[in-house]
């Protein structure tokens, strides 16, 4: 937590304007002078000074130059022409979002879900100059613009990549948001611009549900076509089954997916049926 240090210039013109009535008084009233500056210093001590709690931050302006400065925790010293803007910096706000989006990859949709925290930053020497940034915006301004650039960070990585590079969290973390990586000078340029640190986090990352439905029938069908494959060949080079046979067998051994429904019909007097439609009575069919 920063503590403000009062400018020299601040500093000096305070001390030569306490001189400067103290010559005064002291010419007017001799030693009782000297007495009087120091209880009118007493009784204005809320004009030349500014009491700031901890974790807060309080912005002057100086109604002569235009220009605004940062007090911080602690006693501070201000002139008698600078003013406290009325509203206080919370140096604790925190900007915090859990956002689900779905992602387009080179071959499936990716659904994700990440975490992103903006905070005022003050640290540096700089700090007064980004808490004055800071509250030049609001915060619902500063939460949508981080989110457009997240979400624009994520849709450039994940459009440039298939699912398999999609599912290690921590690799992709660091290659969007770490040191080198694709997204860290946009989110420092961001950081400058707004005078906060910001923390993005990718919690969960994959296939949405669609997509998932699509790769179950494939790796269903995979596995029939292979267990279809091995009941051909046999084992040990014994007897071979031919692929009827050997289909059969498949669906019969209970593989998620694959199922296979036999009805047998036996009706009076056509003992040689076969190839036969039934129609339900709302399609035209009586029984």
């Amino acid at each position: 937590m920063p503590k403000t240090k009062t400018p020299r210039s601040v500093f000096y013109i305070l001390v030569t304007l306490a001189i400067i009535v103290g010559i005064l008084l002291w010419m007017l009233l001799g030693f009782w002078g000297v007495i009087l500056l120091f209880v009118i210093l007493g009784i204005t001590t809320g004009t030349y000074t500014e009491n700031v709690e901890g974790f807060d931050a309080h912005i002057v302006l100086n109604y002569w130059t235009g220009v605004q400065r940062t007090l911080f925790q602690g006693l501070n010293f201000k002139l008698f022409w600078e003013g406290v803007q009325d509203e206080k910096i919370d140096l604790k706000t925190d900007l915090k979002e859990v956002v689900e989006q779905t992602w387009q990859s080179k071959d499936a949709m990716m659904d994700t879900t990440y975490i992103y925290t903006i905070r005022p930053d003050y640290s540096g020497d700089d700090a007064g100059e980004k808490i004055i940034i800071f509250a030049s915006y609001e915060h619902d301004a500063i939460r949508m613009e981080g989110r457009a650039l997240f979400s624009m960070l994520f849709s450039d990585y994940y459009r440039e990549r298939s699912f398999d590079d999609l599912i290690n969290k921590e690799k992709i973390n660091g290659e969007i948001f770490g040191k080198t990586g694709t997204g860290r000078v946009k989110l420092e340029e961001f950081e400058k611009e707004h005078g906060v640190e910001v923390i993005v986090r990718l919690e969960d990352s994959d296939v949405d549900a669609e997509t998932q439905k699509s790769r179950d029938i494939v790796a269903k069908s995979e596995s029939f076509t292979e267990a279809v494959d091995k009941l051909m060949k046999g084992k040990d080079g014994k007897r071979k089954m031919k692929r009827p046979e050997a289909e059969k067998v498949a669906k019969m051994m209970n593989i998620p997916g694959v199922t296979e429904h036999i009805v047998t019909l036996k009706i009076d007097g056509v003992p040689n049926l076969r190839d036969v439609t039934l129609l339900p009575p709302g399609l035209g069919g009586k029984k």
